[in-house]
Order: structure tokens, then sequence, then C-alpha cells
């Protein structure tokens, strides 16, 4: 088995970090929403088990990204670097609500901030304790902002990659 076990340890940390709202700024660490306001799922959530606003992260691809030549990495480590793809989707609902600075936001004004904050949160997460070497993060931004008002929902959706040493010893 792979030690550590880079996919799984990434993906816990990245639904931790959204989870939390926490991304760093110059001052530290800093929370755009308290742990329990904004639902993470993991996978699609069935009809009845969707709550709002969310944010669903869907693990969509990975594989190598780079190959070094006869896959040396060093002189004790063979290995490539690898990335792993995600599709994020955040939603919020006709109901949705909560407070920043003393403000309601709820709405399109809601969407728009968790938009902003969750791109804050998939560039600067906290990936420390998991083991794994990251290297890059590629962000591409919210496409397929959306209101449908059947339903009174609010979407977008935006992929996130990152890159990583796959080590192992010679």
């Amino acid at each position: 088995m792979a030690n550590p076990d880079h996919l799984n340890n990434i993906e816990r940390k990245l639904i931790d970090n959204l989870r939390a709202g926490t991304y760093l700024t110059v001052s530290g660490t800093t929370s755009a929403w308290s742990n329990g306001n904004v639902k993470v799922f993991g996978a699609f959530p069935t009809t009845e088990h969707a709550e709002y606003p969310c944010i669903i992260v869907q693990h969509v691809a990975n594989g190598l990204e780079t190959q070094f030549m006869g896959h040396k990495m060093g002189t004790d480590e063979i290995g490539e670097i690898y990335g792993v793809g995600y599709q994020l989707y955040v939603a919020v609902d006709a109901d949705s609500a909560f407070t920043v600075n003393g403000t309601v936001y709820k709405g399109r004004r809601l969407h728009n901030y968790l938009m902003l904050n969750a791109a804050n949160v998939l560039m600067d997460a906290d990936f420390s304790g998991t083991g794994t070497d990251m290297l890059e993060r590629h962000f591409s931004g919210f496409k397929n902002i959306n209101f449908d008002p059947n339903t009174e929902i609010f979407f977008a959706e935006c992929n996130f990659i990152v890159t990583f040493k796959n080590s192992r010893p010679v």
C-alpha cells in the first residue's frame, strides 16, 4: 500500500478546509465562515440529504503530470509529479442565509461571497500534516454561474487541480 495515501489525504484536507472556510492572509489564518455554516459534501448528495448553502467536491481526475527521466527524483528515491483534479459546485437556495461582519447575506449576495471565499480556501488551503509535498495549484475560476427559478437555487462550478511529488524509496 502506498504510504502516504496522497489522494485520500489531499481530498480529506481539502474538504476539512472548505468546511471550516479557512485560508491564509498576511496576518495569519482567517475563516470566511464558521464550521457548519456551509455544508460540504464529498459527493453529490441525494435530494433528501441536500442542505444549503453547500459546496460539493467531486474527484474527477488523477494521473501523472510529469515523469522524470529514469524516474529518479534524487539519489535515494524514484517517482513522478502526480496531479489530482476536482470539480467543485457552490449552491445556495432561497432559504440560505448567514451573517458576515454583522450583515445578513442571502441569495445572490451569499452565492457571490461563497464563490470568492471558496476560491480563497482552494488557493490557500493548508495541506500540512498530509505527508504530501504539494507543488502547484490550478484554479480555473467559477463558470456556469446560474439561477434556477424552478428550484430557486443559485449554483456555479469550478475546476481545481493540485500537483504533488509521488516518490518511493529506491
